[in-house]
């Protein structure tokens, strides 16, 4: 069971390091060598949170994204002896271009599902619409705001 859990999380990773490798070289124009070592630390932190989240899920359930972001935090947080080379490879990393590969993951699964949930109604429909239009427009009013009062714009 752990051999089938490690290489369906190694080829998962194994995709999203090359979508979002393409993603930061294509779109972006940053050679591979800049990107590479800083995708191999987000990804590193991407399998350490989620091994840690698959062990602590007998315990505990809670989502497997916590685990991830606290590991990242913990990383890159001033007091951490590695923060300054965390922050500096992984700055390499474009923050749109993992953005790009998520929604190459979205519109898929999407693509997959649609016609169970054409089947849920027109209601749902309308009701998904809102959800997602308010998720993001909030997002983005919030996102302003901060950056604003931090004084970034």
């Amino acid at each position: 069971m752990v051999a089938a859990y490690c290489g369906k999380l190694c080829a998962l990773m194994a995709m999203i390091f090359t979508l979002i490798l393409m993603s930061n070289v294509v779109g972006y124009g940053v050679s591979p060598a800049q990107t590479i070592p800083g995708l191999l630390i987000l990804c590193g932190i991407a399998v350490v949170g989620l091994t840690i989240s698959k062990a602590m899920s007998r315990f505990v359930k809670l989502p497997s994204m916590m685990y991830v972001v606290v590991l990242a935090v913990l990383l890159s947080c001033p007091i951490s002896p590695v923060s300054e080379s965390v922050i500096a490879l992984t700055s390499n990393v474009q923050f749109m271009a993992p953005t790009t590969a998520m929604g190459a993951f979205i519109g898929i699964s999407l693509g997959k599902e649609i016609k169970a949930f054409a089947k849920m109604g027109w209601k749902y429909v309308i009701i998904t619409i809102f959800v997602i239009t308010g998720t993001f427009v909030f997002s983005a009013l919030i996102a302003d705001l901060v950056l604003k009062v931090t004084g970034v714009i």
